[in-house]
């Protein structure tokens, strides 16, 4: 679900980066790419450590999502890897994050009718983080539930 979105926003996304953050058409595209890798890295981080509930209700604010701390930690992971992986600035770095993140978490609220839910998620996510993030809900709920499931 992740990577269709990326697809189904890449020429607005792509418009935005050379535009308005200046980068050419290659590092542009650079730059996507490497959104991806890293918003399933850190998502990825943040469900196994237990933050379901976080992700979710940053997923559903929509475009009131940067108030969200995870929002905050994924633009943080973001603009990290531009600086260390594209080798742009941190100014530019902030910038690309500031575009391509709110666009990418509309389109994921805006992909279902109402609240998504952790299976939603999942399959945004997908192979074997999808499945990892499960057995760690599992797990979680196994635990919640006074280990009564083991």
């Amino acid at each position: 679900m992740l990577q269709e979105i990326l697809a189904k926003t890449s020429t607005e996304l792509l418009s935005g980066l050379t535009g308005k953050v200046g980068l050419g058409q290659d590092q542009a595209k650079q730059a996507l790419d490497l959104t991806k890798d890293s918003l399933v890295s850190t998502l990825g981080k943040e469900a196994v450590s237990g933050n379901l509930d976080g992700i979710l209700n940053m997923v559903n604010l929509g475009s009131s999502a940067s108030q969200s701390p995870v929002f905050q930690n994924l633009l943080g992971g973001l603009s990290k890897d531009y600086i260390s992986k594209l080798g742009v600035s941190p100014e530019i770095a902030g910038q690309i994050g500031k575009i391509v993140l709110p666009a990418i978490i509309k389109a994921i609220s805006n992909s279902k009718e109402g609240n998504l839910d952790v299976s939603d998620l999942t399959k945004m996510l997908g192979g074997d983080l999808g499945g990892s993030i499960m057995g760690k809900a599992g797990d979680l709920l196994k635990g919640g539930l006074g280990n009564f499931f083991k």
